[in-house]
């Protein structure tokens, strides 16, 4: 896998915690993001100033590559470090042709070892680690769910599990799971938490974006290369 090939992109921030000194992980996934689609690599079309911000701020691993550029596989390589060839991953987990396909929960897991240091754990938005209920989040160390359980889901008005009620949300799925995040990050933590954010973004479908996003690429007509033609 090449630098030029899809990424996720991982972002984690650390703050105290104010009872315990123990650090809070706030911690950000996208979903199919090429490494080009982040201004600091150097192309002049990508607007990405909070990414930016985070590498010039921290640290920036140049040399990390994604263990598999497919969704499932690569969302079972962070849960537990290990191939998607090893616990039974190696494609996207398709809602119709392999409904029973999933994670298995007894196979060790990052979030499990953080609620045995006295961590809450919260993971808003994509899962797309087995759609049945023996699979959900709260099998593999997650307190909380807010988010969704399959892979390809709409990019507008997504319907989420909320603490295991299906509501419907109004608005882009970039910004309700950003507003989620904040809403949980704004809660009063007496004790350490772990809040992973999985976006869907940049996945298919790209549009509809906010007219903000939209606006520095709406007059582009001679570069295909920030904005690929899905088909």
């Amino acid at each position: 896998m090449n630098k030029l090939g899809f990424i996720y992109l991982l972002l984690v921030a650390f703050s105290l915690n104010a009872e315990t000194k123990k650090p809070n992980i706030l911690f950000v996934f996208t979903d199919d993001q090429a490494i080009f689609t982040v201004s600091s690599s150097g192309h002049p079309h990508a607007l990405t100033p909070n990414m930016d911000r985070l590498v010039n701020e921290g640290a920036n691993l140049v040399n990390s590559m994604t263990v598999t550029p497919v969704c499932s596989p690569s969302r079972a390589s962070l849960m537990t470090s290990k191939y998607g060839s090893e616990v039974g991953i190696t494609d996207w987990i398709h809602p119709r042709t392999e409904p029973e396909l999933g994670l298995d929960p007894k196979i060790p897991s990052f979030p499990v070892s953080l609620k045995k240091a006295g961590y809450k754990t919260g993971l808003i938005g994509k899962w797309h680690l087995g759609l049945l209920d023996s699979q959900l989040p709260k099998h593999y160390g997650f307190d909380l769910f807010w988010g969704e359980r399959r892979g390809g889901f709409t990019n507008q008005n997504p319907t989420f599990e909320i603490d295991d009620q299906p509501q419907k949300m109004e608005g882009l799925t970039a910004d309700v799971i950003g507003d989620l995040a904040v809403k949980y990050l704004k809660q009063e933590h007496e004790q350490p938490f772990f809040l992973a954010v999985h976006h869907r973004a940049p996945h298919t479908k790209w549009l509809p974006v906010s007219e903000e996003d939209w606006a520095p690429y709406k007059d582009l007509t001679d570069d295909k290369t920030i904005i690929p033609n899905p088909d």
